[in-house]
C-alpha cells in the first residue's frame, strides 16, 4: 500500500537531483542535456 508513495517520493528526489546538474556535470555522466532535461520536468506520477 505505501509501495506508490515511496516510488513517487524516490522520483521527485531523483528528478530535483537531475534538475541541479549542470551541463559540463552531464557530460562527465555522459547524459544528453535534452534528456535530462526532459526527465528532470517530468511529474513525479509518471514513470
Amino acid at each position: 500500500m505505501l509501495q506508490v508513495p515511496q516510488l513517487w517520493l524516490q522520483r521527485l528526489f531523483w528528478r530535483s537531483e537531475l534538475a541541479l546538474l549542470d551541463s559540463e556535470q552531464m557530460r562527465d555522466c555522459g547524459l544528453d542535456p535534452t534528456v535530462v532535461h526532459e526527465e528532470a520536468n517530468k511529474p513525479f506520477w509518471r514513470d
